[in-house]
């Protein structure tokens, strides 16, 4: 069986073309006219821009580092959400006088702030080394007038927020920096007290008393040997004594002293010691004079006694002696005393220089922490004080907008090969809809196709009648008389809507 599914090629297009032309030229015509109309009564569309440059701070950073850390395009972007704020919008709308017959109507003012914001455009311009340079602010609007004033007053809401935006971050730097000080200066002073408690509870036995501990431990012990020399001579000397007292007593029995007399020489012994080292106002000194006074008023003598002149020299001379031994030994006692505190003091220091480093350390770090704090401190002072007199980076305006004379839209040029390429594709679209759908036969190619490709041994032309020339010819007549009115009613509308100044607000966004 012969498969008869139809097949159109480019060949059959052109012919279809050449012989159905009319169904080009009716969309081509109607797109065309329907461009031109939306051409006229679309609204124009102008847009004025703002260049703002990035003017590096008057002074250089070497001698005064700015606060302000973020990056050109991070502020911009700061700055955008800030300035395209609902209330700033608001206001611009309300200062300005914008959207006038929206809000006649009665339109939410979210709606016209919503309308406003999409009408804005920020962009960034790159310089040296990737960095920001510049920017441009961009403002659409129908009249001119309207969007050069508007882009220019964006732009200076773009310059007075950022320099309350960096006044206000040099300001919040400096009083956060002065609530640290504050707070690692009362640190600093606990910590002072610290060590300075420390070192007056433990005074003596610091690293630094340690040389002079061991000195004076050094001059006790010189001390104390000679106090156990001199206590050793003086022992010799009563054993001296001693001696010659029992050879005396042995020579002489009965030339030893009363009772009385005896203990009226050690009393007076123990009162000239005492005297060396007392004033007579003293009660040990006074007790000794008494009790010496008593002895001598009583009379009579307990036994009988030599009055031997070398016996009471010889005593006398034994209670001195007893009595220099005994301040020796307590003087001896007394430096030993000393020595082993100062010895305890040198031991003790290990002990107290590790527990002193540990406050110490503490103590230097958080000095040095408050001193680089304090540092820090006046060179943000230095800055928030550069920003206020406005030597910091600002923002100056390059090029102040201006009202535009050409519209951004529509665009004539894309309108009409947009409603051309709709028109030409509208007239093929259809002519390939009437080939697909027309089953006669076209050819004798198409019929050898048909048949199985046996071939055509001859072809008998289309032979047309006087009726059927009268019938193409109306046919064509009445074609191009559809054109004509087309492109007739379409040159009327346009013409009329253009003279009228007809303005007609489309539903949808047009890409031109």
């Amino acid at each position: 069986m012969t498969d008869q599914t139809r097949h159109i090629d480019i060949q059959d297009i052109i012919d279809a073309l050449v012989k159905q032309w009319y169904w080009v030229t009716i969309p081509l015509f109607f797109f065309l006219i329907l461009g031109a109309w939306i051409y006229v009564v679309v609204p124009r569309t102008y847009e004025a821009s703002t260049l703002i440059l990035v003017q590096p701070q008057e002074i250089p950073s070497a001698y005064v580092e700015a606060t302000v850390s973020s990056g050109i395009e991070e502020r911009v972007r700061t700055l955008s959400q800030e300035v395209m704020s609902r209330s700033n919008l608001e206001n611009i709308i309300r200062e300005m006088d914008l959207f006038k017959a929206e809000r006649d109507r009665g339109d939410s003012m979210d709606i016209l702030v919503a309308a406003l914001r999409k009408r804005i455009v920020v962009n960034t311009e790159g310089g040296r080394r990737g960095q920001t340079s510049s920017f441009t602010i961009s403002f659409r609007g129908r009249d001119p007038q309207e969007v050069s004033d508007v882009a220019n007053r964006l732009a200076s809401f773009f310059i007075e927020s950022h320099l309350k935006l960096r006044a206000k971050q040099a300001a919040q730097t400096t009083l956060f920096l002065e609530k640290q000080l504050d707070d690692l200066k009362t640190l600093l002073q606990e910590q002072e007290v610290q060590v300075e408690g420390y070192r007056n509870r433990y005074m003596g036995e610091l690293p630094e008393q340690l040389t002079s501990n061991i000195s004076t431990i050094s001059g006790l012990q010189l001390r104390v040997e000679s106090i156990q020399t001199s206590l050793a001579d003086a022992m010799n000397r009563r054993l001296v004594i001693q001696r010659q007292l029992s050879q005396i007593e042995t020579e002489q029995p009965g030339a030893t002293l009363s009772q009385r007399g005896q203990r009226i020489a050690e009393l007076r012994g123990q009162l000239e010691e005492i005297s060396s080292r007392y004033t007579p106002e003293h009660p040990l000194v006074k007790q000794l004079q008494g009790q010496i006074k008593d002895l001598e008023n009583q009379g009579g003598e307990d036994g009988t006694g030599s009055t031997d002149p070398q016996v009471v020299e010889l005593r006398n001379q034994l209670s001195t002696i007893n009595v220099e031994i005994e301040g020796l030994k307590n003087d001896s006692d007394r430096l030993k005393e000393k020595v082993d505190y100062y010895q305890q003091r040198v031991e003790n220091t290990p002990k107290r220089e590790q527990e002193l480093a540990g406050l110490t350390r503490d103590y230097n770090i958080t000095q040095q922490n408050y001193q680089r704090l304090l540092d820090r401190l006046y060179e943000a002072k230095r800055a928030e004080s550069m920003e206020k007199r406005q030597q910091g980076e600002q923002f100056r305006v390059l090029d102040y907008a201006q009202p535009p004379q050409i519209p951004v839209s529509p665009n004539r040029n894309r309108m009409a090969i947009i409603f051309l390429a709709l028109g030409l594709a509208a007239g093929t679209g259809i002519i390939f809809l009437l080939e697909m759908l027309d089953t006669t036969v076209k050819g004798i190619k198409q019929l050898e196709k048909w048949s199985g490709s046996i071939p055509c041994i001859s072809a008998v032309p289309l032979a047309l009648t006087e009726t059927d020339k009268r019938r193409r010819k109306f046919k064509t007549m009445a074609y191009v008389t559809v054109n004509l009115c087309l492109v007739i009613a379409g040159i009327l509308i346009v013409g009329y809507s253009h003279a009228h100044n007809i303005m007609v607000d489309l539903p949808i966004a047009l890409p031109f």
